[in-house]
């Protein structure tokens, strides 16, 4: 890429007339409603500590303008992941000072605060819907292997998969939490120290 070739349109200081346009890489279809309803399914209770439910329809408003402006949708995932980091510091705060005490050169970090916070049982896998759909996932997997088992053994020409039947058993149930310990870091750490990445996995 040439160190003078022109920024794109798309990615330029938008006029007058067209900042209020949907960015040409907005799926077709999409409609400024449609997105909205999406981000506006996720709600924090009124018991959470305003400053957190502040800063959390911050990050919905950022990935709310990215309809408009493609490029936003890092900048609100980066939001979103910092947001989750406060979050995480204000409820671990008054139960664990000392993790944030005066001779810390610095507050832990968010792989430290997720793995605190699940170590606690101040946060679950189970709280996650991603948790419940890989399960599902993996309990209709088993069925699928189950029907293709009774197809060869049986010597039959078909058989029906029956997908309403699957239920998830315990070893369904991934440990997201140690997942995201590990990827959330990375994915914040690597927007702050500034990336080229750009992809719309905010929701």
């Amino acid at each position: 890429m040439s160190a003078h070739e022109k920024v794109h349109l798309a990615d330029s200081l938008r006029d007058s007339d067209a900042a209020l346009r949907p960015d040409p890489r907005t799926s077709a279809g999409e409609t400024l409603e449609s997105h909205r309803q999406r981000i506006a399914q996720f709600q924090l209770l009124e018991s959470v500590p305003y400053p957190v439910r502040v800063h959390f329809e911050t990050a919905k408003n950022v990935y709310l303008y990215a309809w408009f402006v493609y490029r936003f949708y890092p900048v609100a995932e980066q939001y979103a992941l910092t947001m989750v980091e406060f979050a995480l510091c204000e409820r671990l705060k008054p139960l664990f000072p000392q993790m944030f005490g005066l001779k810390r050169d610095r507050s832990p970090g968010l792989k430290a605060l997720i793995e605190k916070a699940k170590a606690e049982g101040l946060v679950s896998n189970q709280g996650f819907r991603a948790c419940h759909r890989l399960a599902l996932r993996s309990a209709q997997e088993r069925v699928s292997d189950q029907a293709t088992r009774l197809l060869m053994e049986g010597n039959l020409e078909s058989v029906e998969v029956d997908y309403a039947s699957a239920r998830p058993e315990p070893q369904d149930y991934p440990d997201v939490l140690s997942v995201y310990a590990e990827t959330l870091p990375f994915i914040r750490n690597t927007y702050a120290h500034g990336t080229s990445m750009l992809h719309s996995t905010v929701l």
